[in-house]
């Protein structure tokens, strides 16, 4: 169905990544030299990333169709990939929440709830990079 698309899912999946990674960061130089603008901007790297993720699964599902691949090691990596959106997305309101009725608590879920993310999305890359790097995934 999408084998007029070029491999997008491998040009985008970076990006999210490296805004998690970057919102970790910022808001652990915040904490280092009490910059409230580092914290607000990992605030809003967090968003940002976490509204892509629905895109990069949906393409990393098209790339899989196109190739027509069934492997374990791709399934693992699917599902890691969708818990990793379902966990930044459900925390959106979870932290809005937070933000607004239980400020003195924001900072300090923010910061797990990063690094849970960051965690998943650093296991689930590793399952990307073991199918390109060990099995060749769209290697042409």
């Amino acid at each position: 169905m999408f084998d007029f698309l070029i491999p997008i899912h491998p040009k985008m999946v970076h990006f999210p990544i490296a805004l998690f990674f970057t919102a970790l960061v910022f808001d652990v130089l915040s904490l280092v030299f009490r910059k409230k603008a580092l914290h607000q901007s990992a605030i809003y790297l967090y968003v940002f990333a976490a509204l892509l993720t629905p895109l990069v699964v949906r393409t990393g599902i098209w790339e899989a169709e196109r190739l027509h691949l069934n492997h374990p090691l791709l399934t693992k990596h699917s599902l890691m990939a969708q818990r990793t959106m379902w966990v930044s997305l459900m925390s959106l309101p979870v932290l809005w929440f937070l933000k607004n009725e239980f400020a003195k608590y924001f900072r300090a879920v923010f910061l797990i709830v990063l690094l849970a993310t960051v965690g998943l999305v650093a296991y689930t890359g590793h399952l990307g990079g073991q199918m390109v790097y060990e099995y060749g995934v769209g290697i042409e």
